[in-house]
């Protein structure tokens, strides 16, 4: 490890759990619109942290450490909804190029889910530091990242509008959100397409499975799943 990795490990240590990182994320979720389902637990335990000097984390809060140390140039984010987690990196990285995967799911979790508009209407409000630019991709990511990883668009034509953003995107991203799928295999799709393409001193965060143990047990869920995919 050298000098700058070192130190970077060092610093998102020492913020992992910060209460002062912890108020700001707080402070973002709660000027963020409301959702009845999710957010309220959610702010109560990071209030209760805060209130009982514990050093809380999870995946908000890490995703906000890691953008003020990384300071990333490029972010790439699979599963956003309704931006949470997104909130809190262009927070703290104000001039990053960010793309973002979602197929954007109509009363998804059973909240609704508002869509690519709601959400840089949210984040101008909320991040209004933020100078960078955000693309919002719609669609499956097992379909949509290997095309725009390989810099391959669509080739119908109502994606042709897509095409600049294949072209010019970042071949190596700073950081990278997988919180798309949460079946066991079809995260680990989403990390085996966006492995190759963290740069170097990047980080990926990951966020999480629902598959029961013994689904994961055995090789024929995979074989299905890689027959669906390649074909």
């Amino acid at each position: 490890m050298n000098a700058v990795a070192a130190e970077r490990l060092q610093n998102l240590r020492a913020l992992l759990g910060d209460p002062q990182v912890n108020a700001a994320t707080l402070a973002t979720l709660e000027a963020m619109a409301p959702d009845a389902v999710n957010k309220p637990a959610l702010i109560g335990w990071l209030s209760e942290g805060l209130q009982n000097g514990e050093r809380r984390w999870e995946i908000r809060t890490a995703l906000r450490c890691l953008a003020r140390v990384l300071q990333p140039r490029s972010y790439l984010e699979i599963g956003t909804r309704r931006g949470w987690s997104l909130a809190q990196v262009v927070s703290e990285a104000p001039h990053a190029r960010v793309y973002s995967v979602d197929m954007w799911v109509d009363n998804y979790g059973g909240v609704a889910n508002p869509g690519p508009e709601f959400l840089r209407q949210e984040l101008a409000r909320v991040a209004p530091e933020f100078q960078g630019e955000i693309t919002f991709l719609s669609g499956n990511s097992h379909d949509l990242l290997p095309q725009f990883l390989e810099g391959c668009p669509p080739g119908a034509s109502a994606q042709d509008g897509l095409r600049r953003h294949f072209e010019d995107r970042p071949h190596q991203f700073d950081l990278i959100t997988v919180d798309g799928d949460h079946t066991a295999l079809g995260a680990w799709w989403d990390l085996l397409d966006v492995m190759p393409h963290v740069a170097v001193g990047g980080a990926v965060v990951f966020d999480d499975l629902i598959d029961r143990s013994d689904e994961l047990m055995g090789d024929r869920p995979a074989s299905r799943f890689a027959h669906r995919r390649r074909p």
